[in-house]
């Protein structure tokens, strides 16, 4: 599912962007690794890469019943709130249109379809005779 460009994807990485929309737009819902993969068309180990990051930071909980990992945001957290308002109201505003990167031109090669002679050392002789 990928979104339009927004607020959230100008602060974080697209993959963490992500993964706070999810986790954050309905706080009592917990998820489970592939399920956020899947909601998010992120790859597997992108997501688990991420969920590690903001595990080690503590902005989300976790916890196992011995087949998935669920995750949910940690209401217990000092910036909870405010990450909270910051997904809920990025939701709100209007999708950016971010500038599309120009392409280089690359310089026409002034050697382009010409052929190099080959060079011949100079200890090599022209001709041989005998």
């Amino acid at each position: 599912m990928k979104t339009k460009p927004g607020v959230l994807d100008l602060l974080f990485p697209e993959a963490r962007a992500a993964i706070l929309r999810l986790l954050f737009s309905n706080t009592r819902v917990q998820r489970y690794v592939r399920e956020l993969a899947l909601m998010s068309g992120l790859a597997l180990r992108t997501i688990q890469e991420e969920l590690a990051t903001l595990s080690a930071a503590g902005v989300i909980s976790s916890w196992s019943n011995g087949y998935h990992r669920f995750f949910k945001a940690n209401p217990a957290h000092p910036l909870f709130a405010d990450l909270r308002n910051m997904i809920q109201k990025s939701s709100r505003l209007p999708h950016l249109r971010l500038p599309k990167h120009r392409r280089r031109r690359r310089r026409a090669n002034k050697n382009k379809g010409r052929t190099i002679p080959a060079v011949r050392p100079r200890s090599f002789p022209l001709r041989l005779t005998e």
